[in-house]
């Protein structure tokens, strides 16, 4: 059986906490934004292939940061491509609220 919190990309396993932590960083960094400004959270989800996932990220943005939202629908995906690992290089991107449960984790299935 497959773990439910890993992502299989270029037949490597790699924790969805892992990838969200190195995204959640670099965006920080990257669109100079403070802590607590951003959420990242991801699934992998097979799309084109039965055995490998595509690294699907929605990304929530802090009212503070909103105004880098257009910027960062824009430039997101190939700032990635030249800024993080292998593995934690989004497919797609989403812009929308994180779902969460009464103690404040990720519901991974409602993504």
């Amino acid at each position: 059986a497959r773990d439910s919190a890993l992502l299989i990309k270029g037949g490597a396993n790699y924790s969805f906490e892992q990838i969200n932590s190195e995204l959640s960083a670099f965006l920080a960094a990257h669109y100079g934004l403070g802590d607590g400004s951003l959420a990242v959270a991801v699934v992998g989800l097979r799309l084109a292939s039965e055995h490998e996932d595509e690294c699907c990220a929605t990304v929530e943005l802090a009212q503070e940061a909103e105004h880098k939202r257009g910027e960062m629908e824009r430039t997101l995906l190939a700032a990635c491509a030249k800024g993080v690992s292998k593995g934690s290089k989004p497919d797609r991107v989403r812009f929308a609220p994180i779902p969460r449960n009464f103690k404040g984790a990720i519901q991974l299935p409602a993504l």
